[in-house]
């Protein structure tokens, strides 16, 4: 009787533990890695989540502080947010629709967020043959090499859980709008920031998705005026868009996310909670589309 109540424990242990693991543990986690500047960063406000979203869920984790853990906002707001905006918890950007708009799109899947972003930089903070004389053309060289932070986090979170990398998301060019002589270069920049990307992590075919608030169409219409007033206070608009475009149309697997009418804090270039939630809810939508082709 003592046997068979101990192998009756067994099973039960068993059984409970399989339950918890749920019937797809055995697959690879499907994982996002997302970078940028402070729209990535984000500037959404935790407290306007419903709380299964604000808390997170078993199904879509994060990488940070060296584990995976559950998604949520974890980024406490700045003081900026909080004078201006009355924001009193925690920021959050793209990630969070994101990752709930794939977890509907693929049930039986845990997906997963890299996110590395820092706000206000410039591309060549990220460039994979990194110098601070070359980061401080954009006064980042104090930021440090954000190409390694990037490589190094990710290989990190390869290390803690089986894991497929799906999908490079890329949230930056507002610095280069301001700087001519980068945004001239700024082609060259993400062509060598994709190819560092899918080299150092062996991933060739590594997607690419790069956020862009107008189309090429609507680009190419902007009269010869109305361009002028844009390159005064961003010089370099025209180039960073076209260079997106451009990097759709001669690299493989690289996808311009086209994502209008975002909605902002009051006189701010932030997203605020419903643009965040739009904007990962763009990002999802191309995913789905760029894998269906």
């Amino acid at each position: 009787m003592k046997i068979y109540s101990s192998i009756l424990l067994f099973i039960l242990c068993v059984s409970v533990v399989n339950a918890q693991k749920g019937p797809e543990s055995n697959k690879k986690m499907k994982v996002f890695i997302l970078s940028g500047q402070s729209n990535m960063v984000g500037w959404g406000d935790s407290e306007e989540l419903p709380d299964s979203l604000r808390y997170g869920m078993n199904n879509k984790l994060m990488f940070e502080n060296g584990k995976w853990q559950k998604l949520k906002p974890h980024q406490l707001a700045n003081e900026k947010q909080r004078e201006r905006f009355d924001m009193k918890e925690y920021s959050f950007g793209p990630e969070i629709s994101l990752a709930t708009e794939m977890s509907n799109a693929y049930p039986n899947e845990t997906i997963g967020i890299i996110k590395s972003a820092t706000g206000g930089t410039g591309i060549l903070a990220w460039s994979p043959t990194w110098t601070k004389e070359q980061a401080d053309r954009t006064n980042d060289g104090r930021k440090g090499d954000l190409y390694k932070v990037l490589i190094d986090k990710v290989k990190a979170a390869q290390k803690a859980a089986d894991i497929e990398i799906v999908g490079f998301l890329w949230q930056q060019g507002g610095k280069d709008m301001t700087n001519l002589s980068t945004a001239k270069e700024y082609y060259n920049n993400l062509n060598a920031l994709i190819t560092g990307l899918r080299r150092d992590l062996d991933l060739s075919d590594l997607p690419a998705f790069i956020a862009c608030s107008v189309t090429k169409q609507m680009l190419n219409n902007v009269d010869e005026e109305q361009m002028e007033k844009l390159k005064r206070a961003r010089p370099g608009v025209e180039d960073v868009i076209r260079a997106r475009f451009k990097a759709e149309e001669e690299m493989p697997n690289v996808k311009v996310v086209v994502t209008p009418n975002l909605e902002k804090h009051p006189k701010n270039v932030h997203y605020n909670t419903n643009g965040q939630l739009k904007l990962g809810k763009y990002y999802a939508a191309a995913y789905i589309e760029f894998v269906k082709k």
